[in-house]
């Protein structure tokens, strides 16, 4: 829960442009040698992506003590409200969590930024690609 719900909430484009070339000054595309070992003309980049990031959450992210949960036994829909309730206004469906090893939420923030300036540097290389093979077509139509 915790890992999953560490991501920015910022209400205005200003803000997500703010933090944007923030990250992109902090962890520069040259700091990324994820982009060079799948670049997006990989066949197989989504699956590849997909298994880096999941391969980050076992190494350290999950590798915590938990609790059983207490809510297991709810209807789905009573989950599923619980849920909402907690990503629109912060408030948890459980009780008490188990305690964070140290350094663990910042090693998390940390992460959490790293992997959301990655993401970002893939969608916009995804997107001149896109605009690259569009633009192509064009010329090849006569456009």
């Amino acid at each position: 829960m915790l890992w999953d719900s560490n991501v920015l909430r910022i209400p205005t484009l200003e803000e997500v442009d703010r933090h944007a070339q923030a990250y992109m000054k902090k962890h520069p595309r040259s700091s990324y040698p994820e982009l060079k070992a799948t670049p997006i003309t990989d066949p197989k980049a989504f699956e590849k992506w997909a298994k880096e990031s999941h391969q980050v959450a076992a190494d350290w992210a999950y590798n915590l003590t938990t609790l059983p949960d207490p809510n297991k036994d709810q209807p789905a829909d009573k989950l599923v409200q619980n849920m909402i309730n907690f990503i629109l206004n912060g408030v948890s469906p459980v009780k008490e969590a188990p305690a964070l090893p140290p350094g663990y939420w910042d090693r998390l923030q940390s992460t959490t930024e790293r992997r959301l300036t990655l993401a970002g540097y893939r969608i916009a290389d995804l997107v001149f690609a896109a605009a690259a093979q569009i633009e192509g077509q064009a010329k090849f139509m006569g456009r």
